[in-house]
């Protein structure tokens, strides 16, 4: 960012050291060349036409240097405008950037617990599937079992189907 110097614009404005203009050259009076009463007021106005040459230098300045000052105010009034535009619109974006990480705030907090939700859902969910296959487990040693139970069955019938139909078959003594 530019920024001025004001040692340097006060300078320029009102110059200071060596960039103060000279004072104009004593005047050489040259010695006893006219009566004195006509030397001292010969004397008397070449000072006051220097005197009123000074002035109006000095008002020259004067004037030069309120022209450079309302161009230094003017520049540094434009500066501090655009230096106002940039922080306005930095606290815009400011605000905007607070107010879009409420919202990631907010809509994290809300994926958070629908997230526990489908968790605990998929824990319910797993409690249920591993009962279920503990009953199927169960239900397939039953199954087993009584299919064990139905061979021995058929196999007992078996072997004593054919005892019985020859005992029956046997005529009574």
């Amino acid at each position: 960012m530019d920024s001025l110097d004001l040692d340097q614009v006060m300078d320029e404005i009102i110059p200071r050291g060596d960039n103060r203009p000279l004072a104009p050259p004593a005047p050489n009076f040259p010695v006893r060349q006219r009566p004195r009463a006509t030397d001292d007021a010969t004397a008397a106005l070449d000072l006051v036409s220097q005197a009123a040459a000074a002035i109006k230098e000095l008002e020259k300045q004067s004037a030069q240097a309120v022209a450079r000052a309302h161009s230094a105010a003017n520049a540094v009034r434009e500066k501090l405008e655009r230096a106002e535009d940039r922080g306005d619109r930095a606290e815009a974006a400011l605000r905007k950037s607070e107010s879009e990480a409420a919202e990631l705030s907010a809509a994290l907090i809300q994926t958070r617990k629908d997230l526990e939700g489908v968790q605990s859902q998929l824990a319910a969910r797993q409690a249920e599937l591993a009962a279920m296959e503990q009953r199927a487990v169960a239900a397939e040693k039953r199954a087993s079992e009584a299919d064990a139970s139905v061979q021995r069955i058929v196999d007992a019938i078996r072997t004593q189907l054919p005892v019985k139909v020859a005992e029956q078959a046997k005529p009574a003594a």
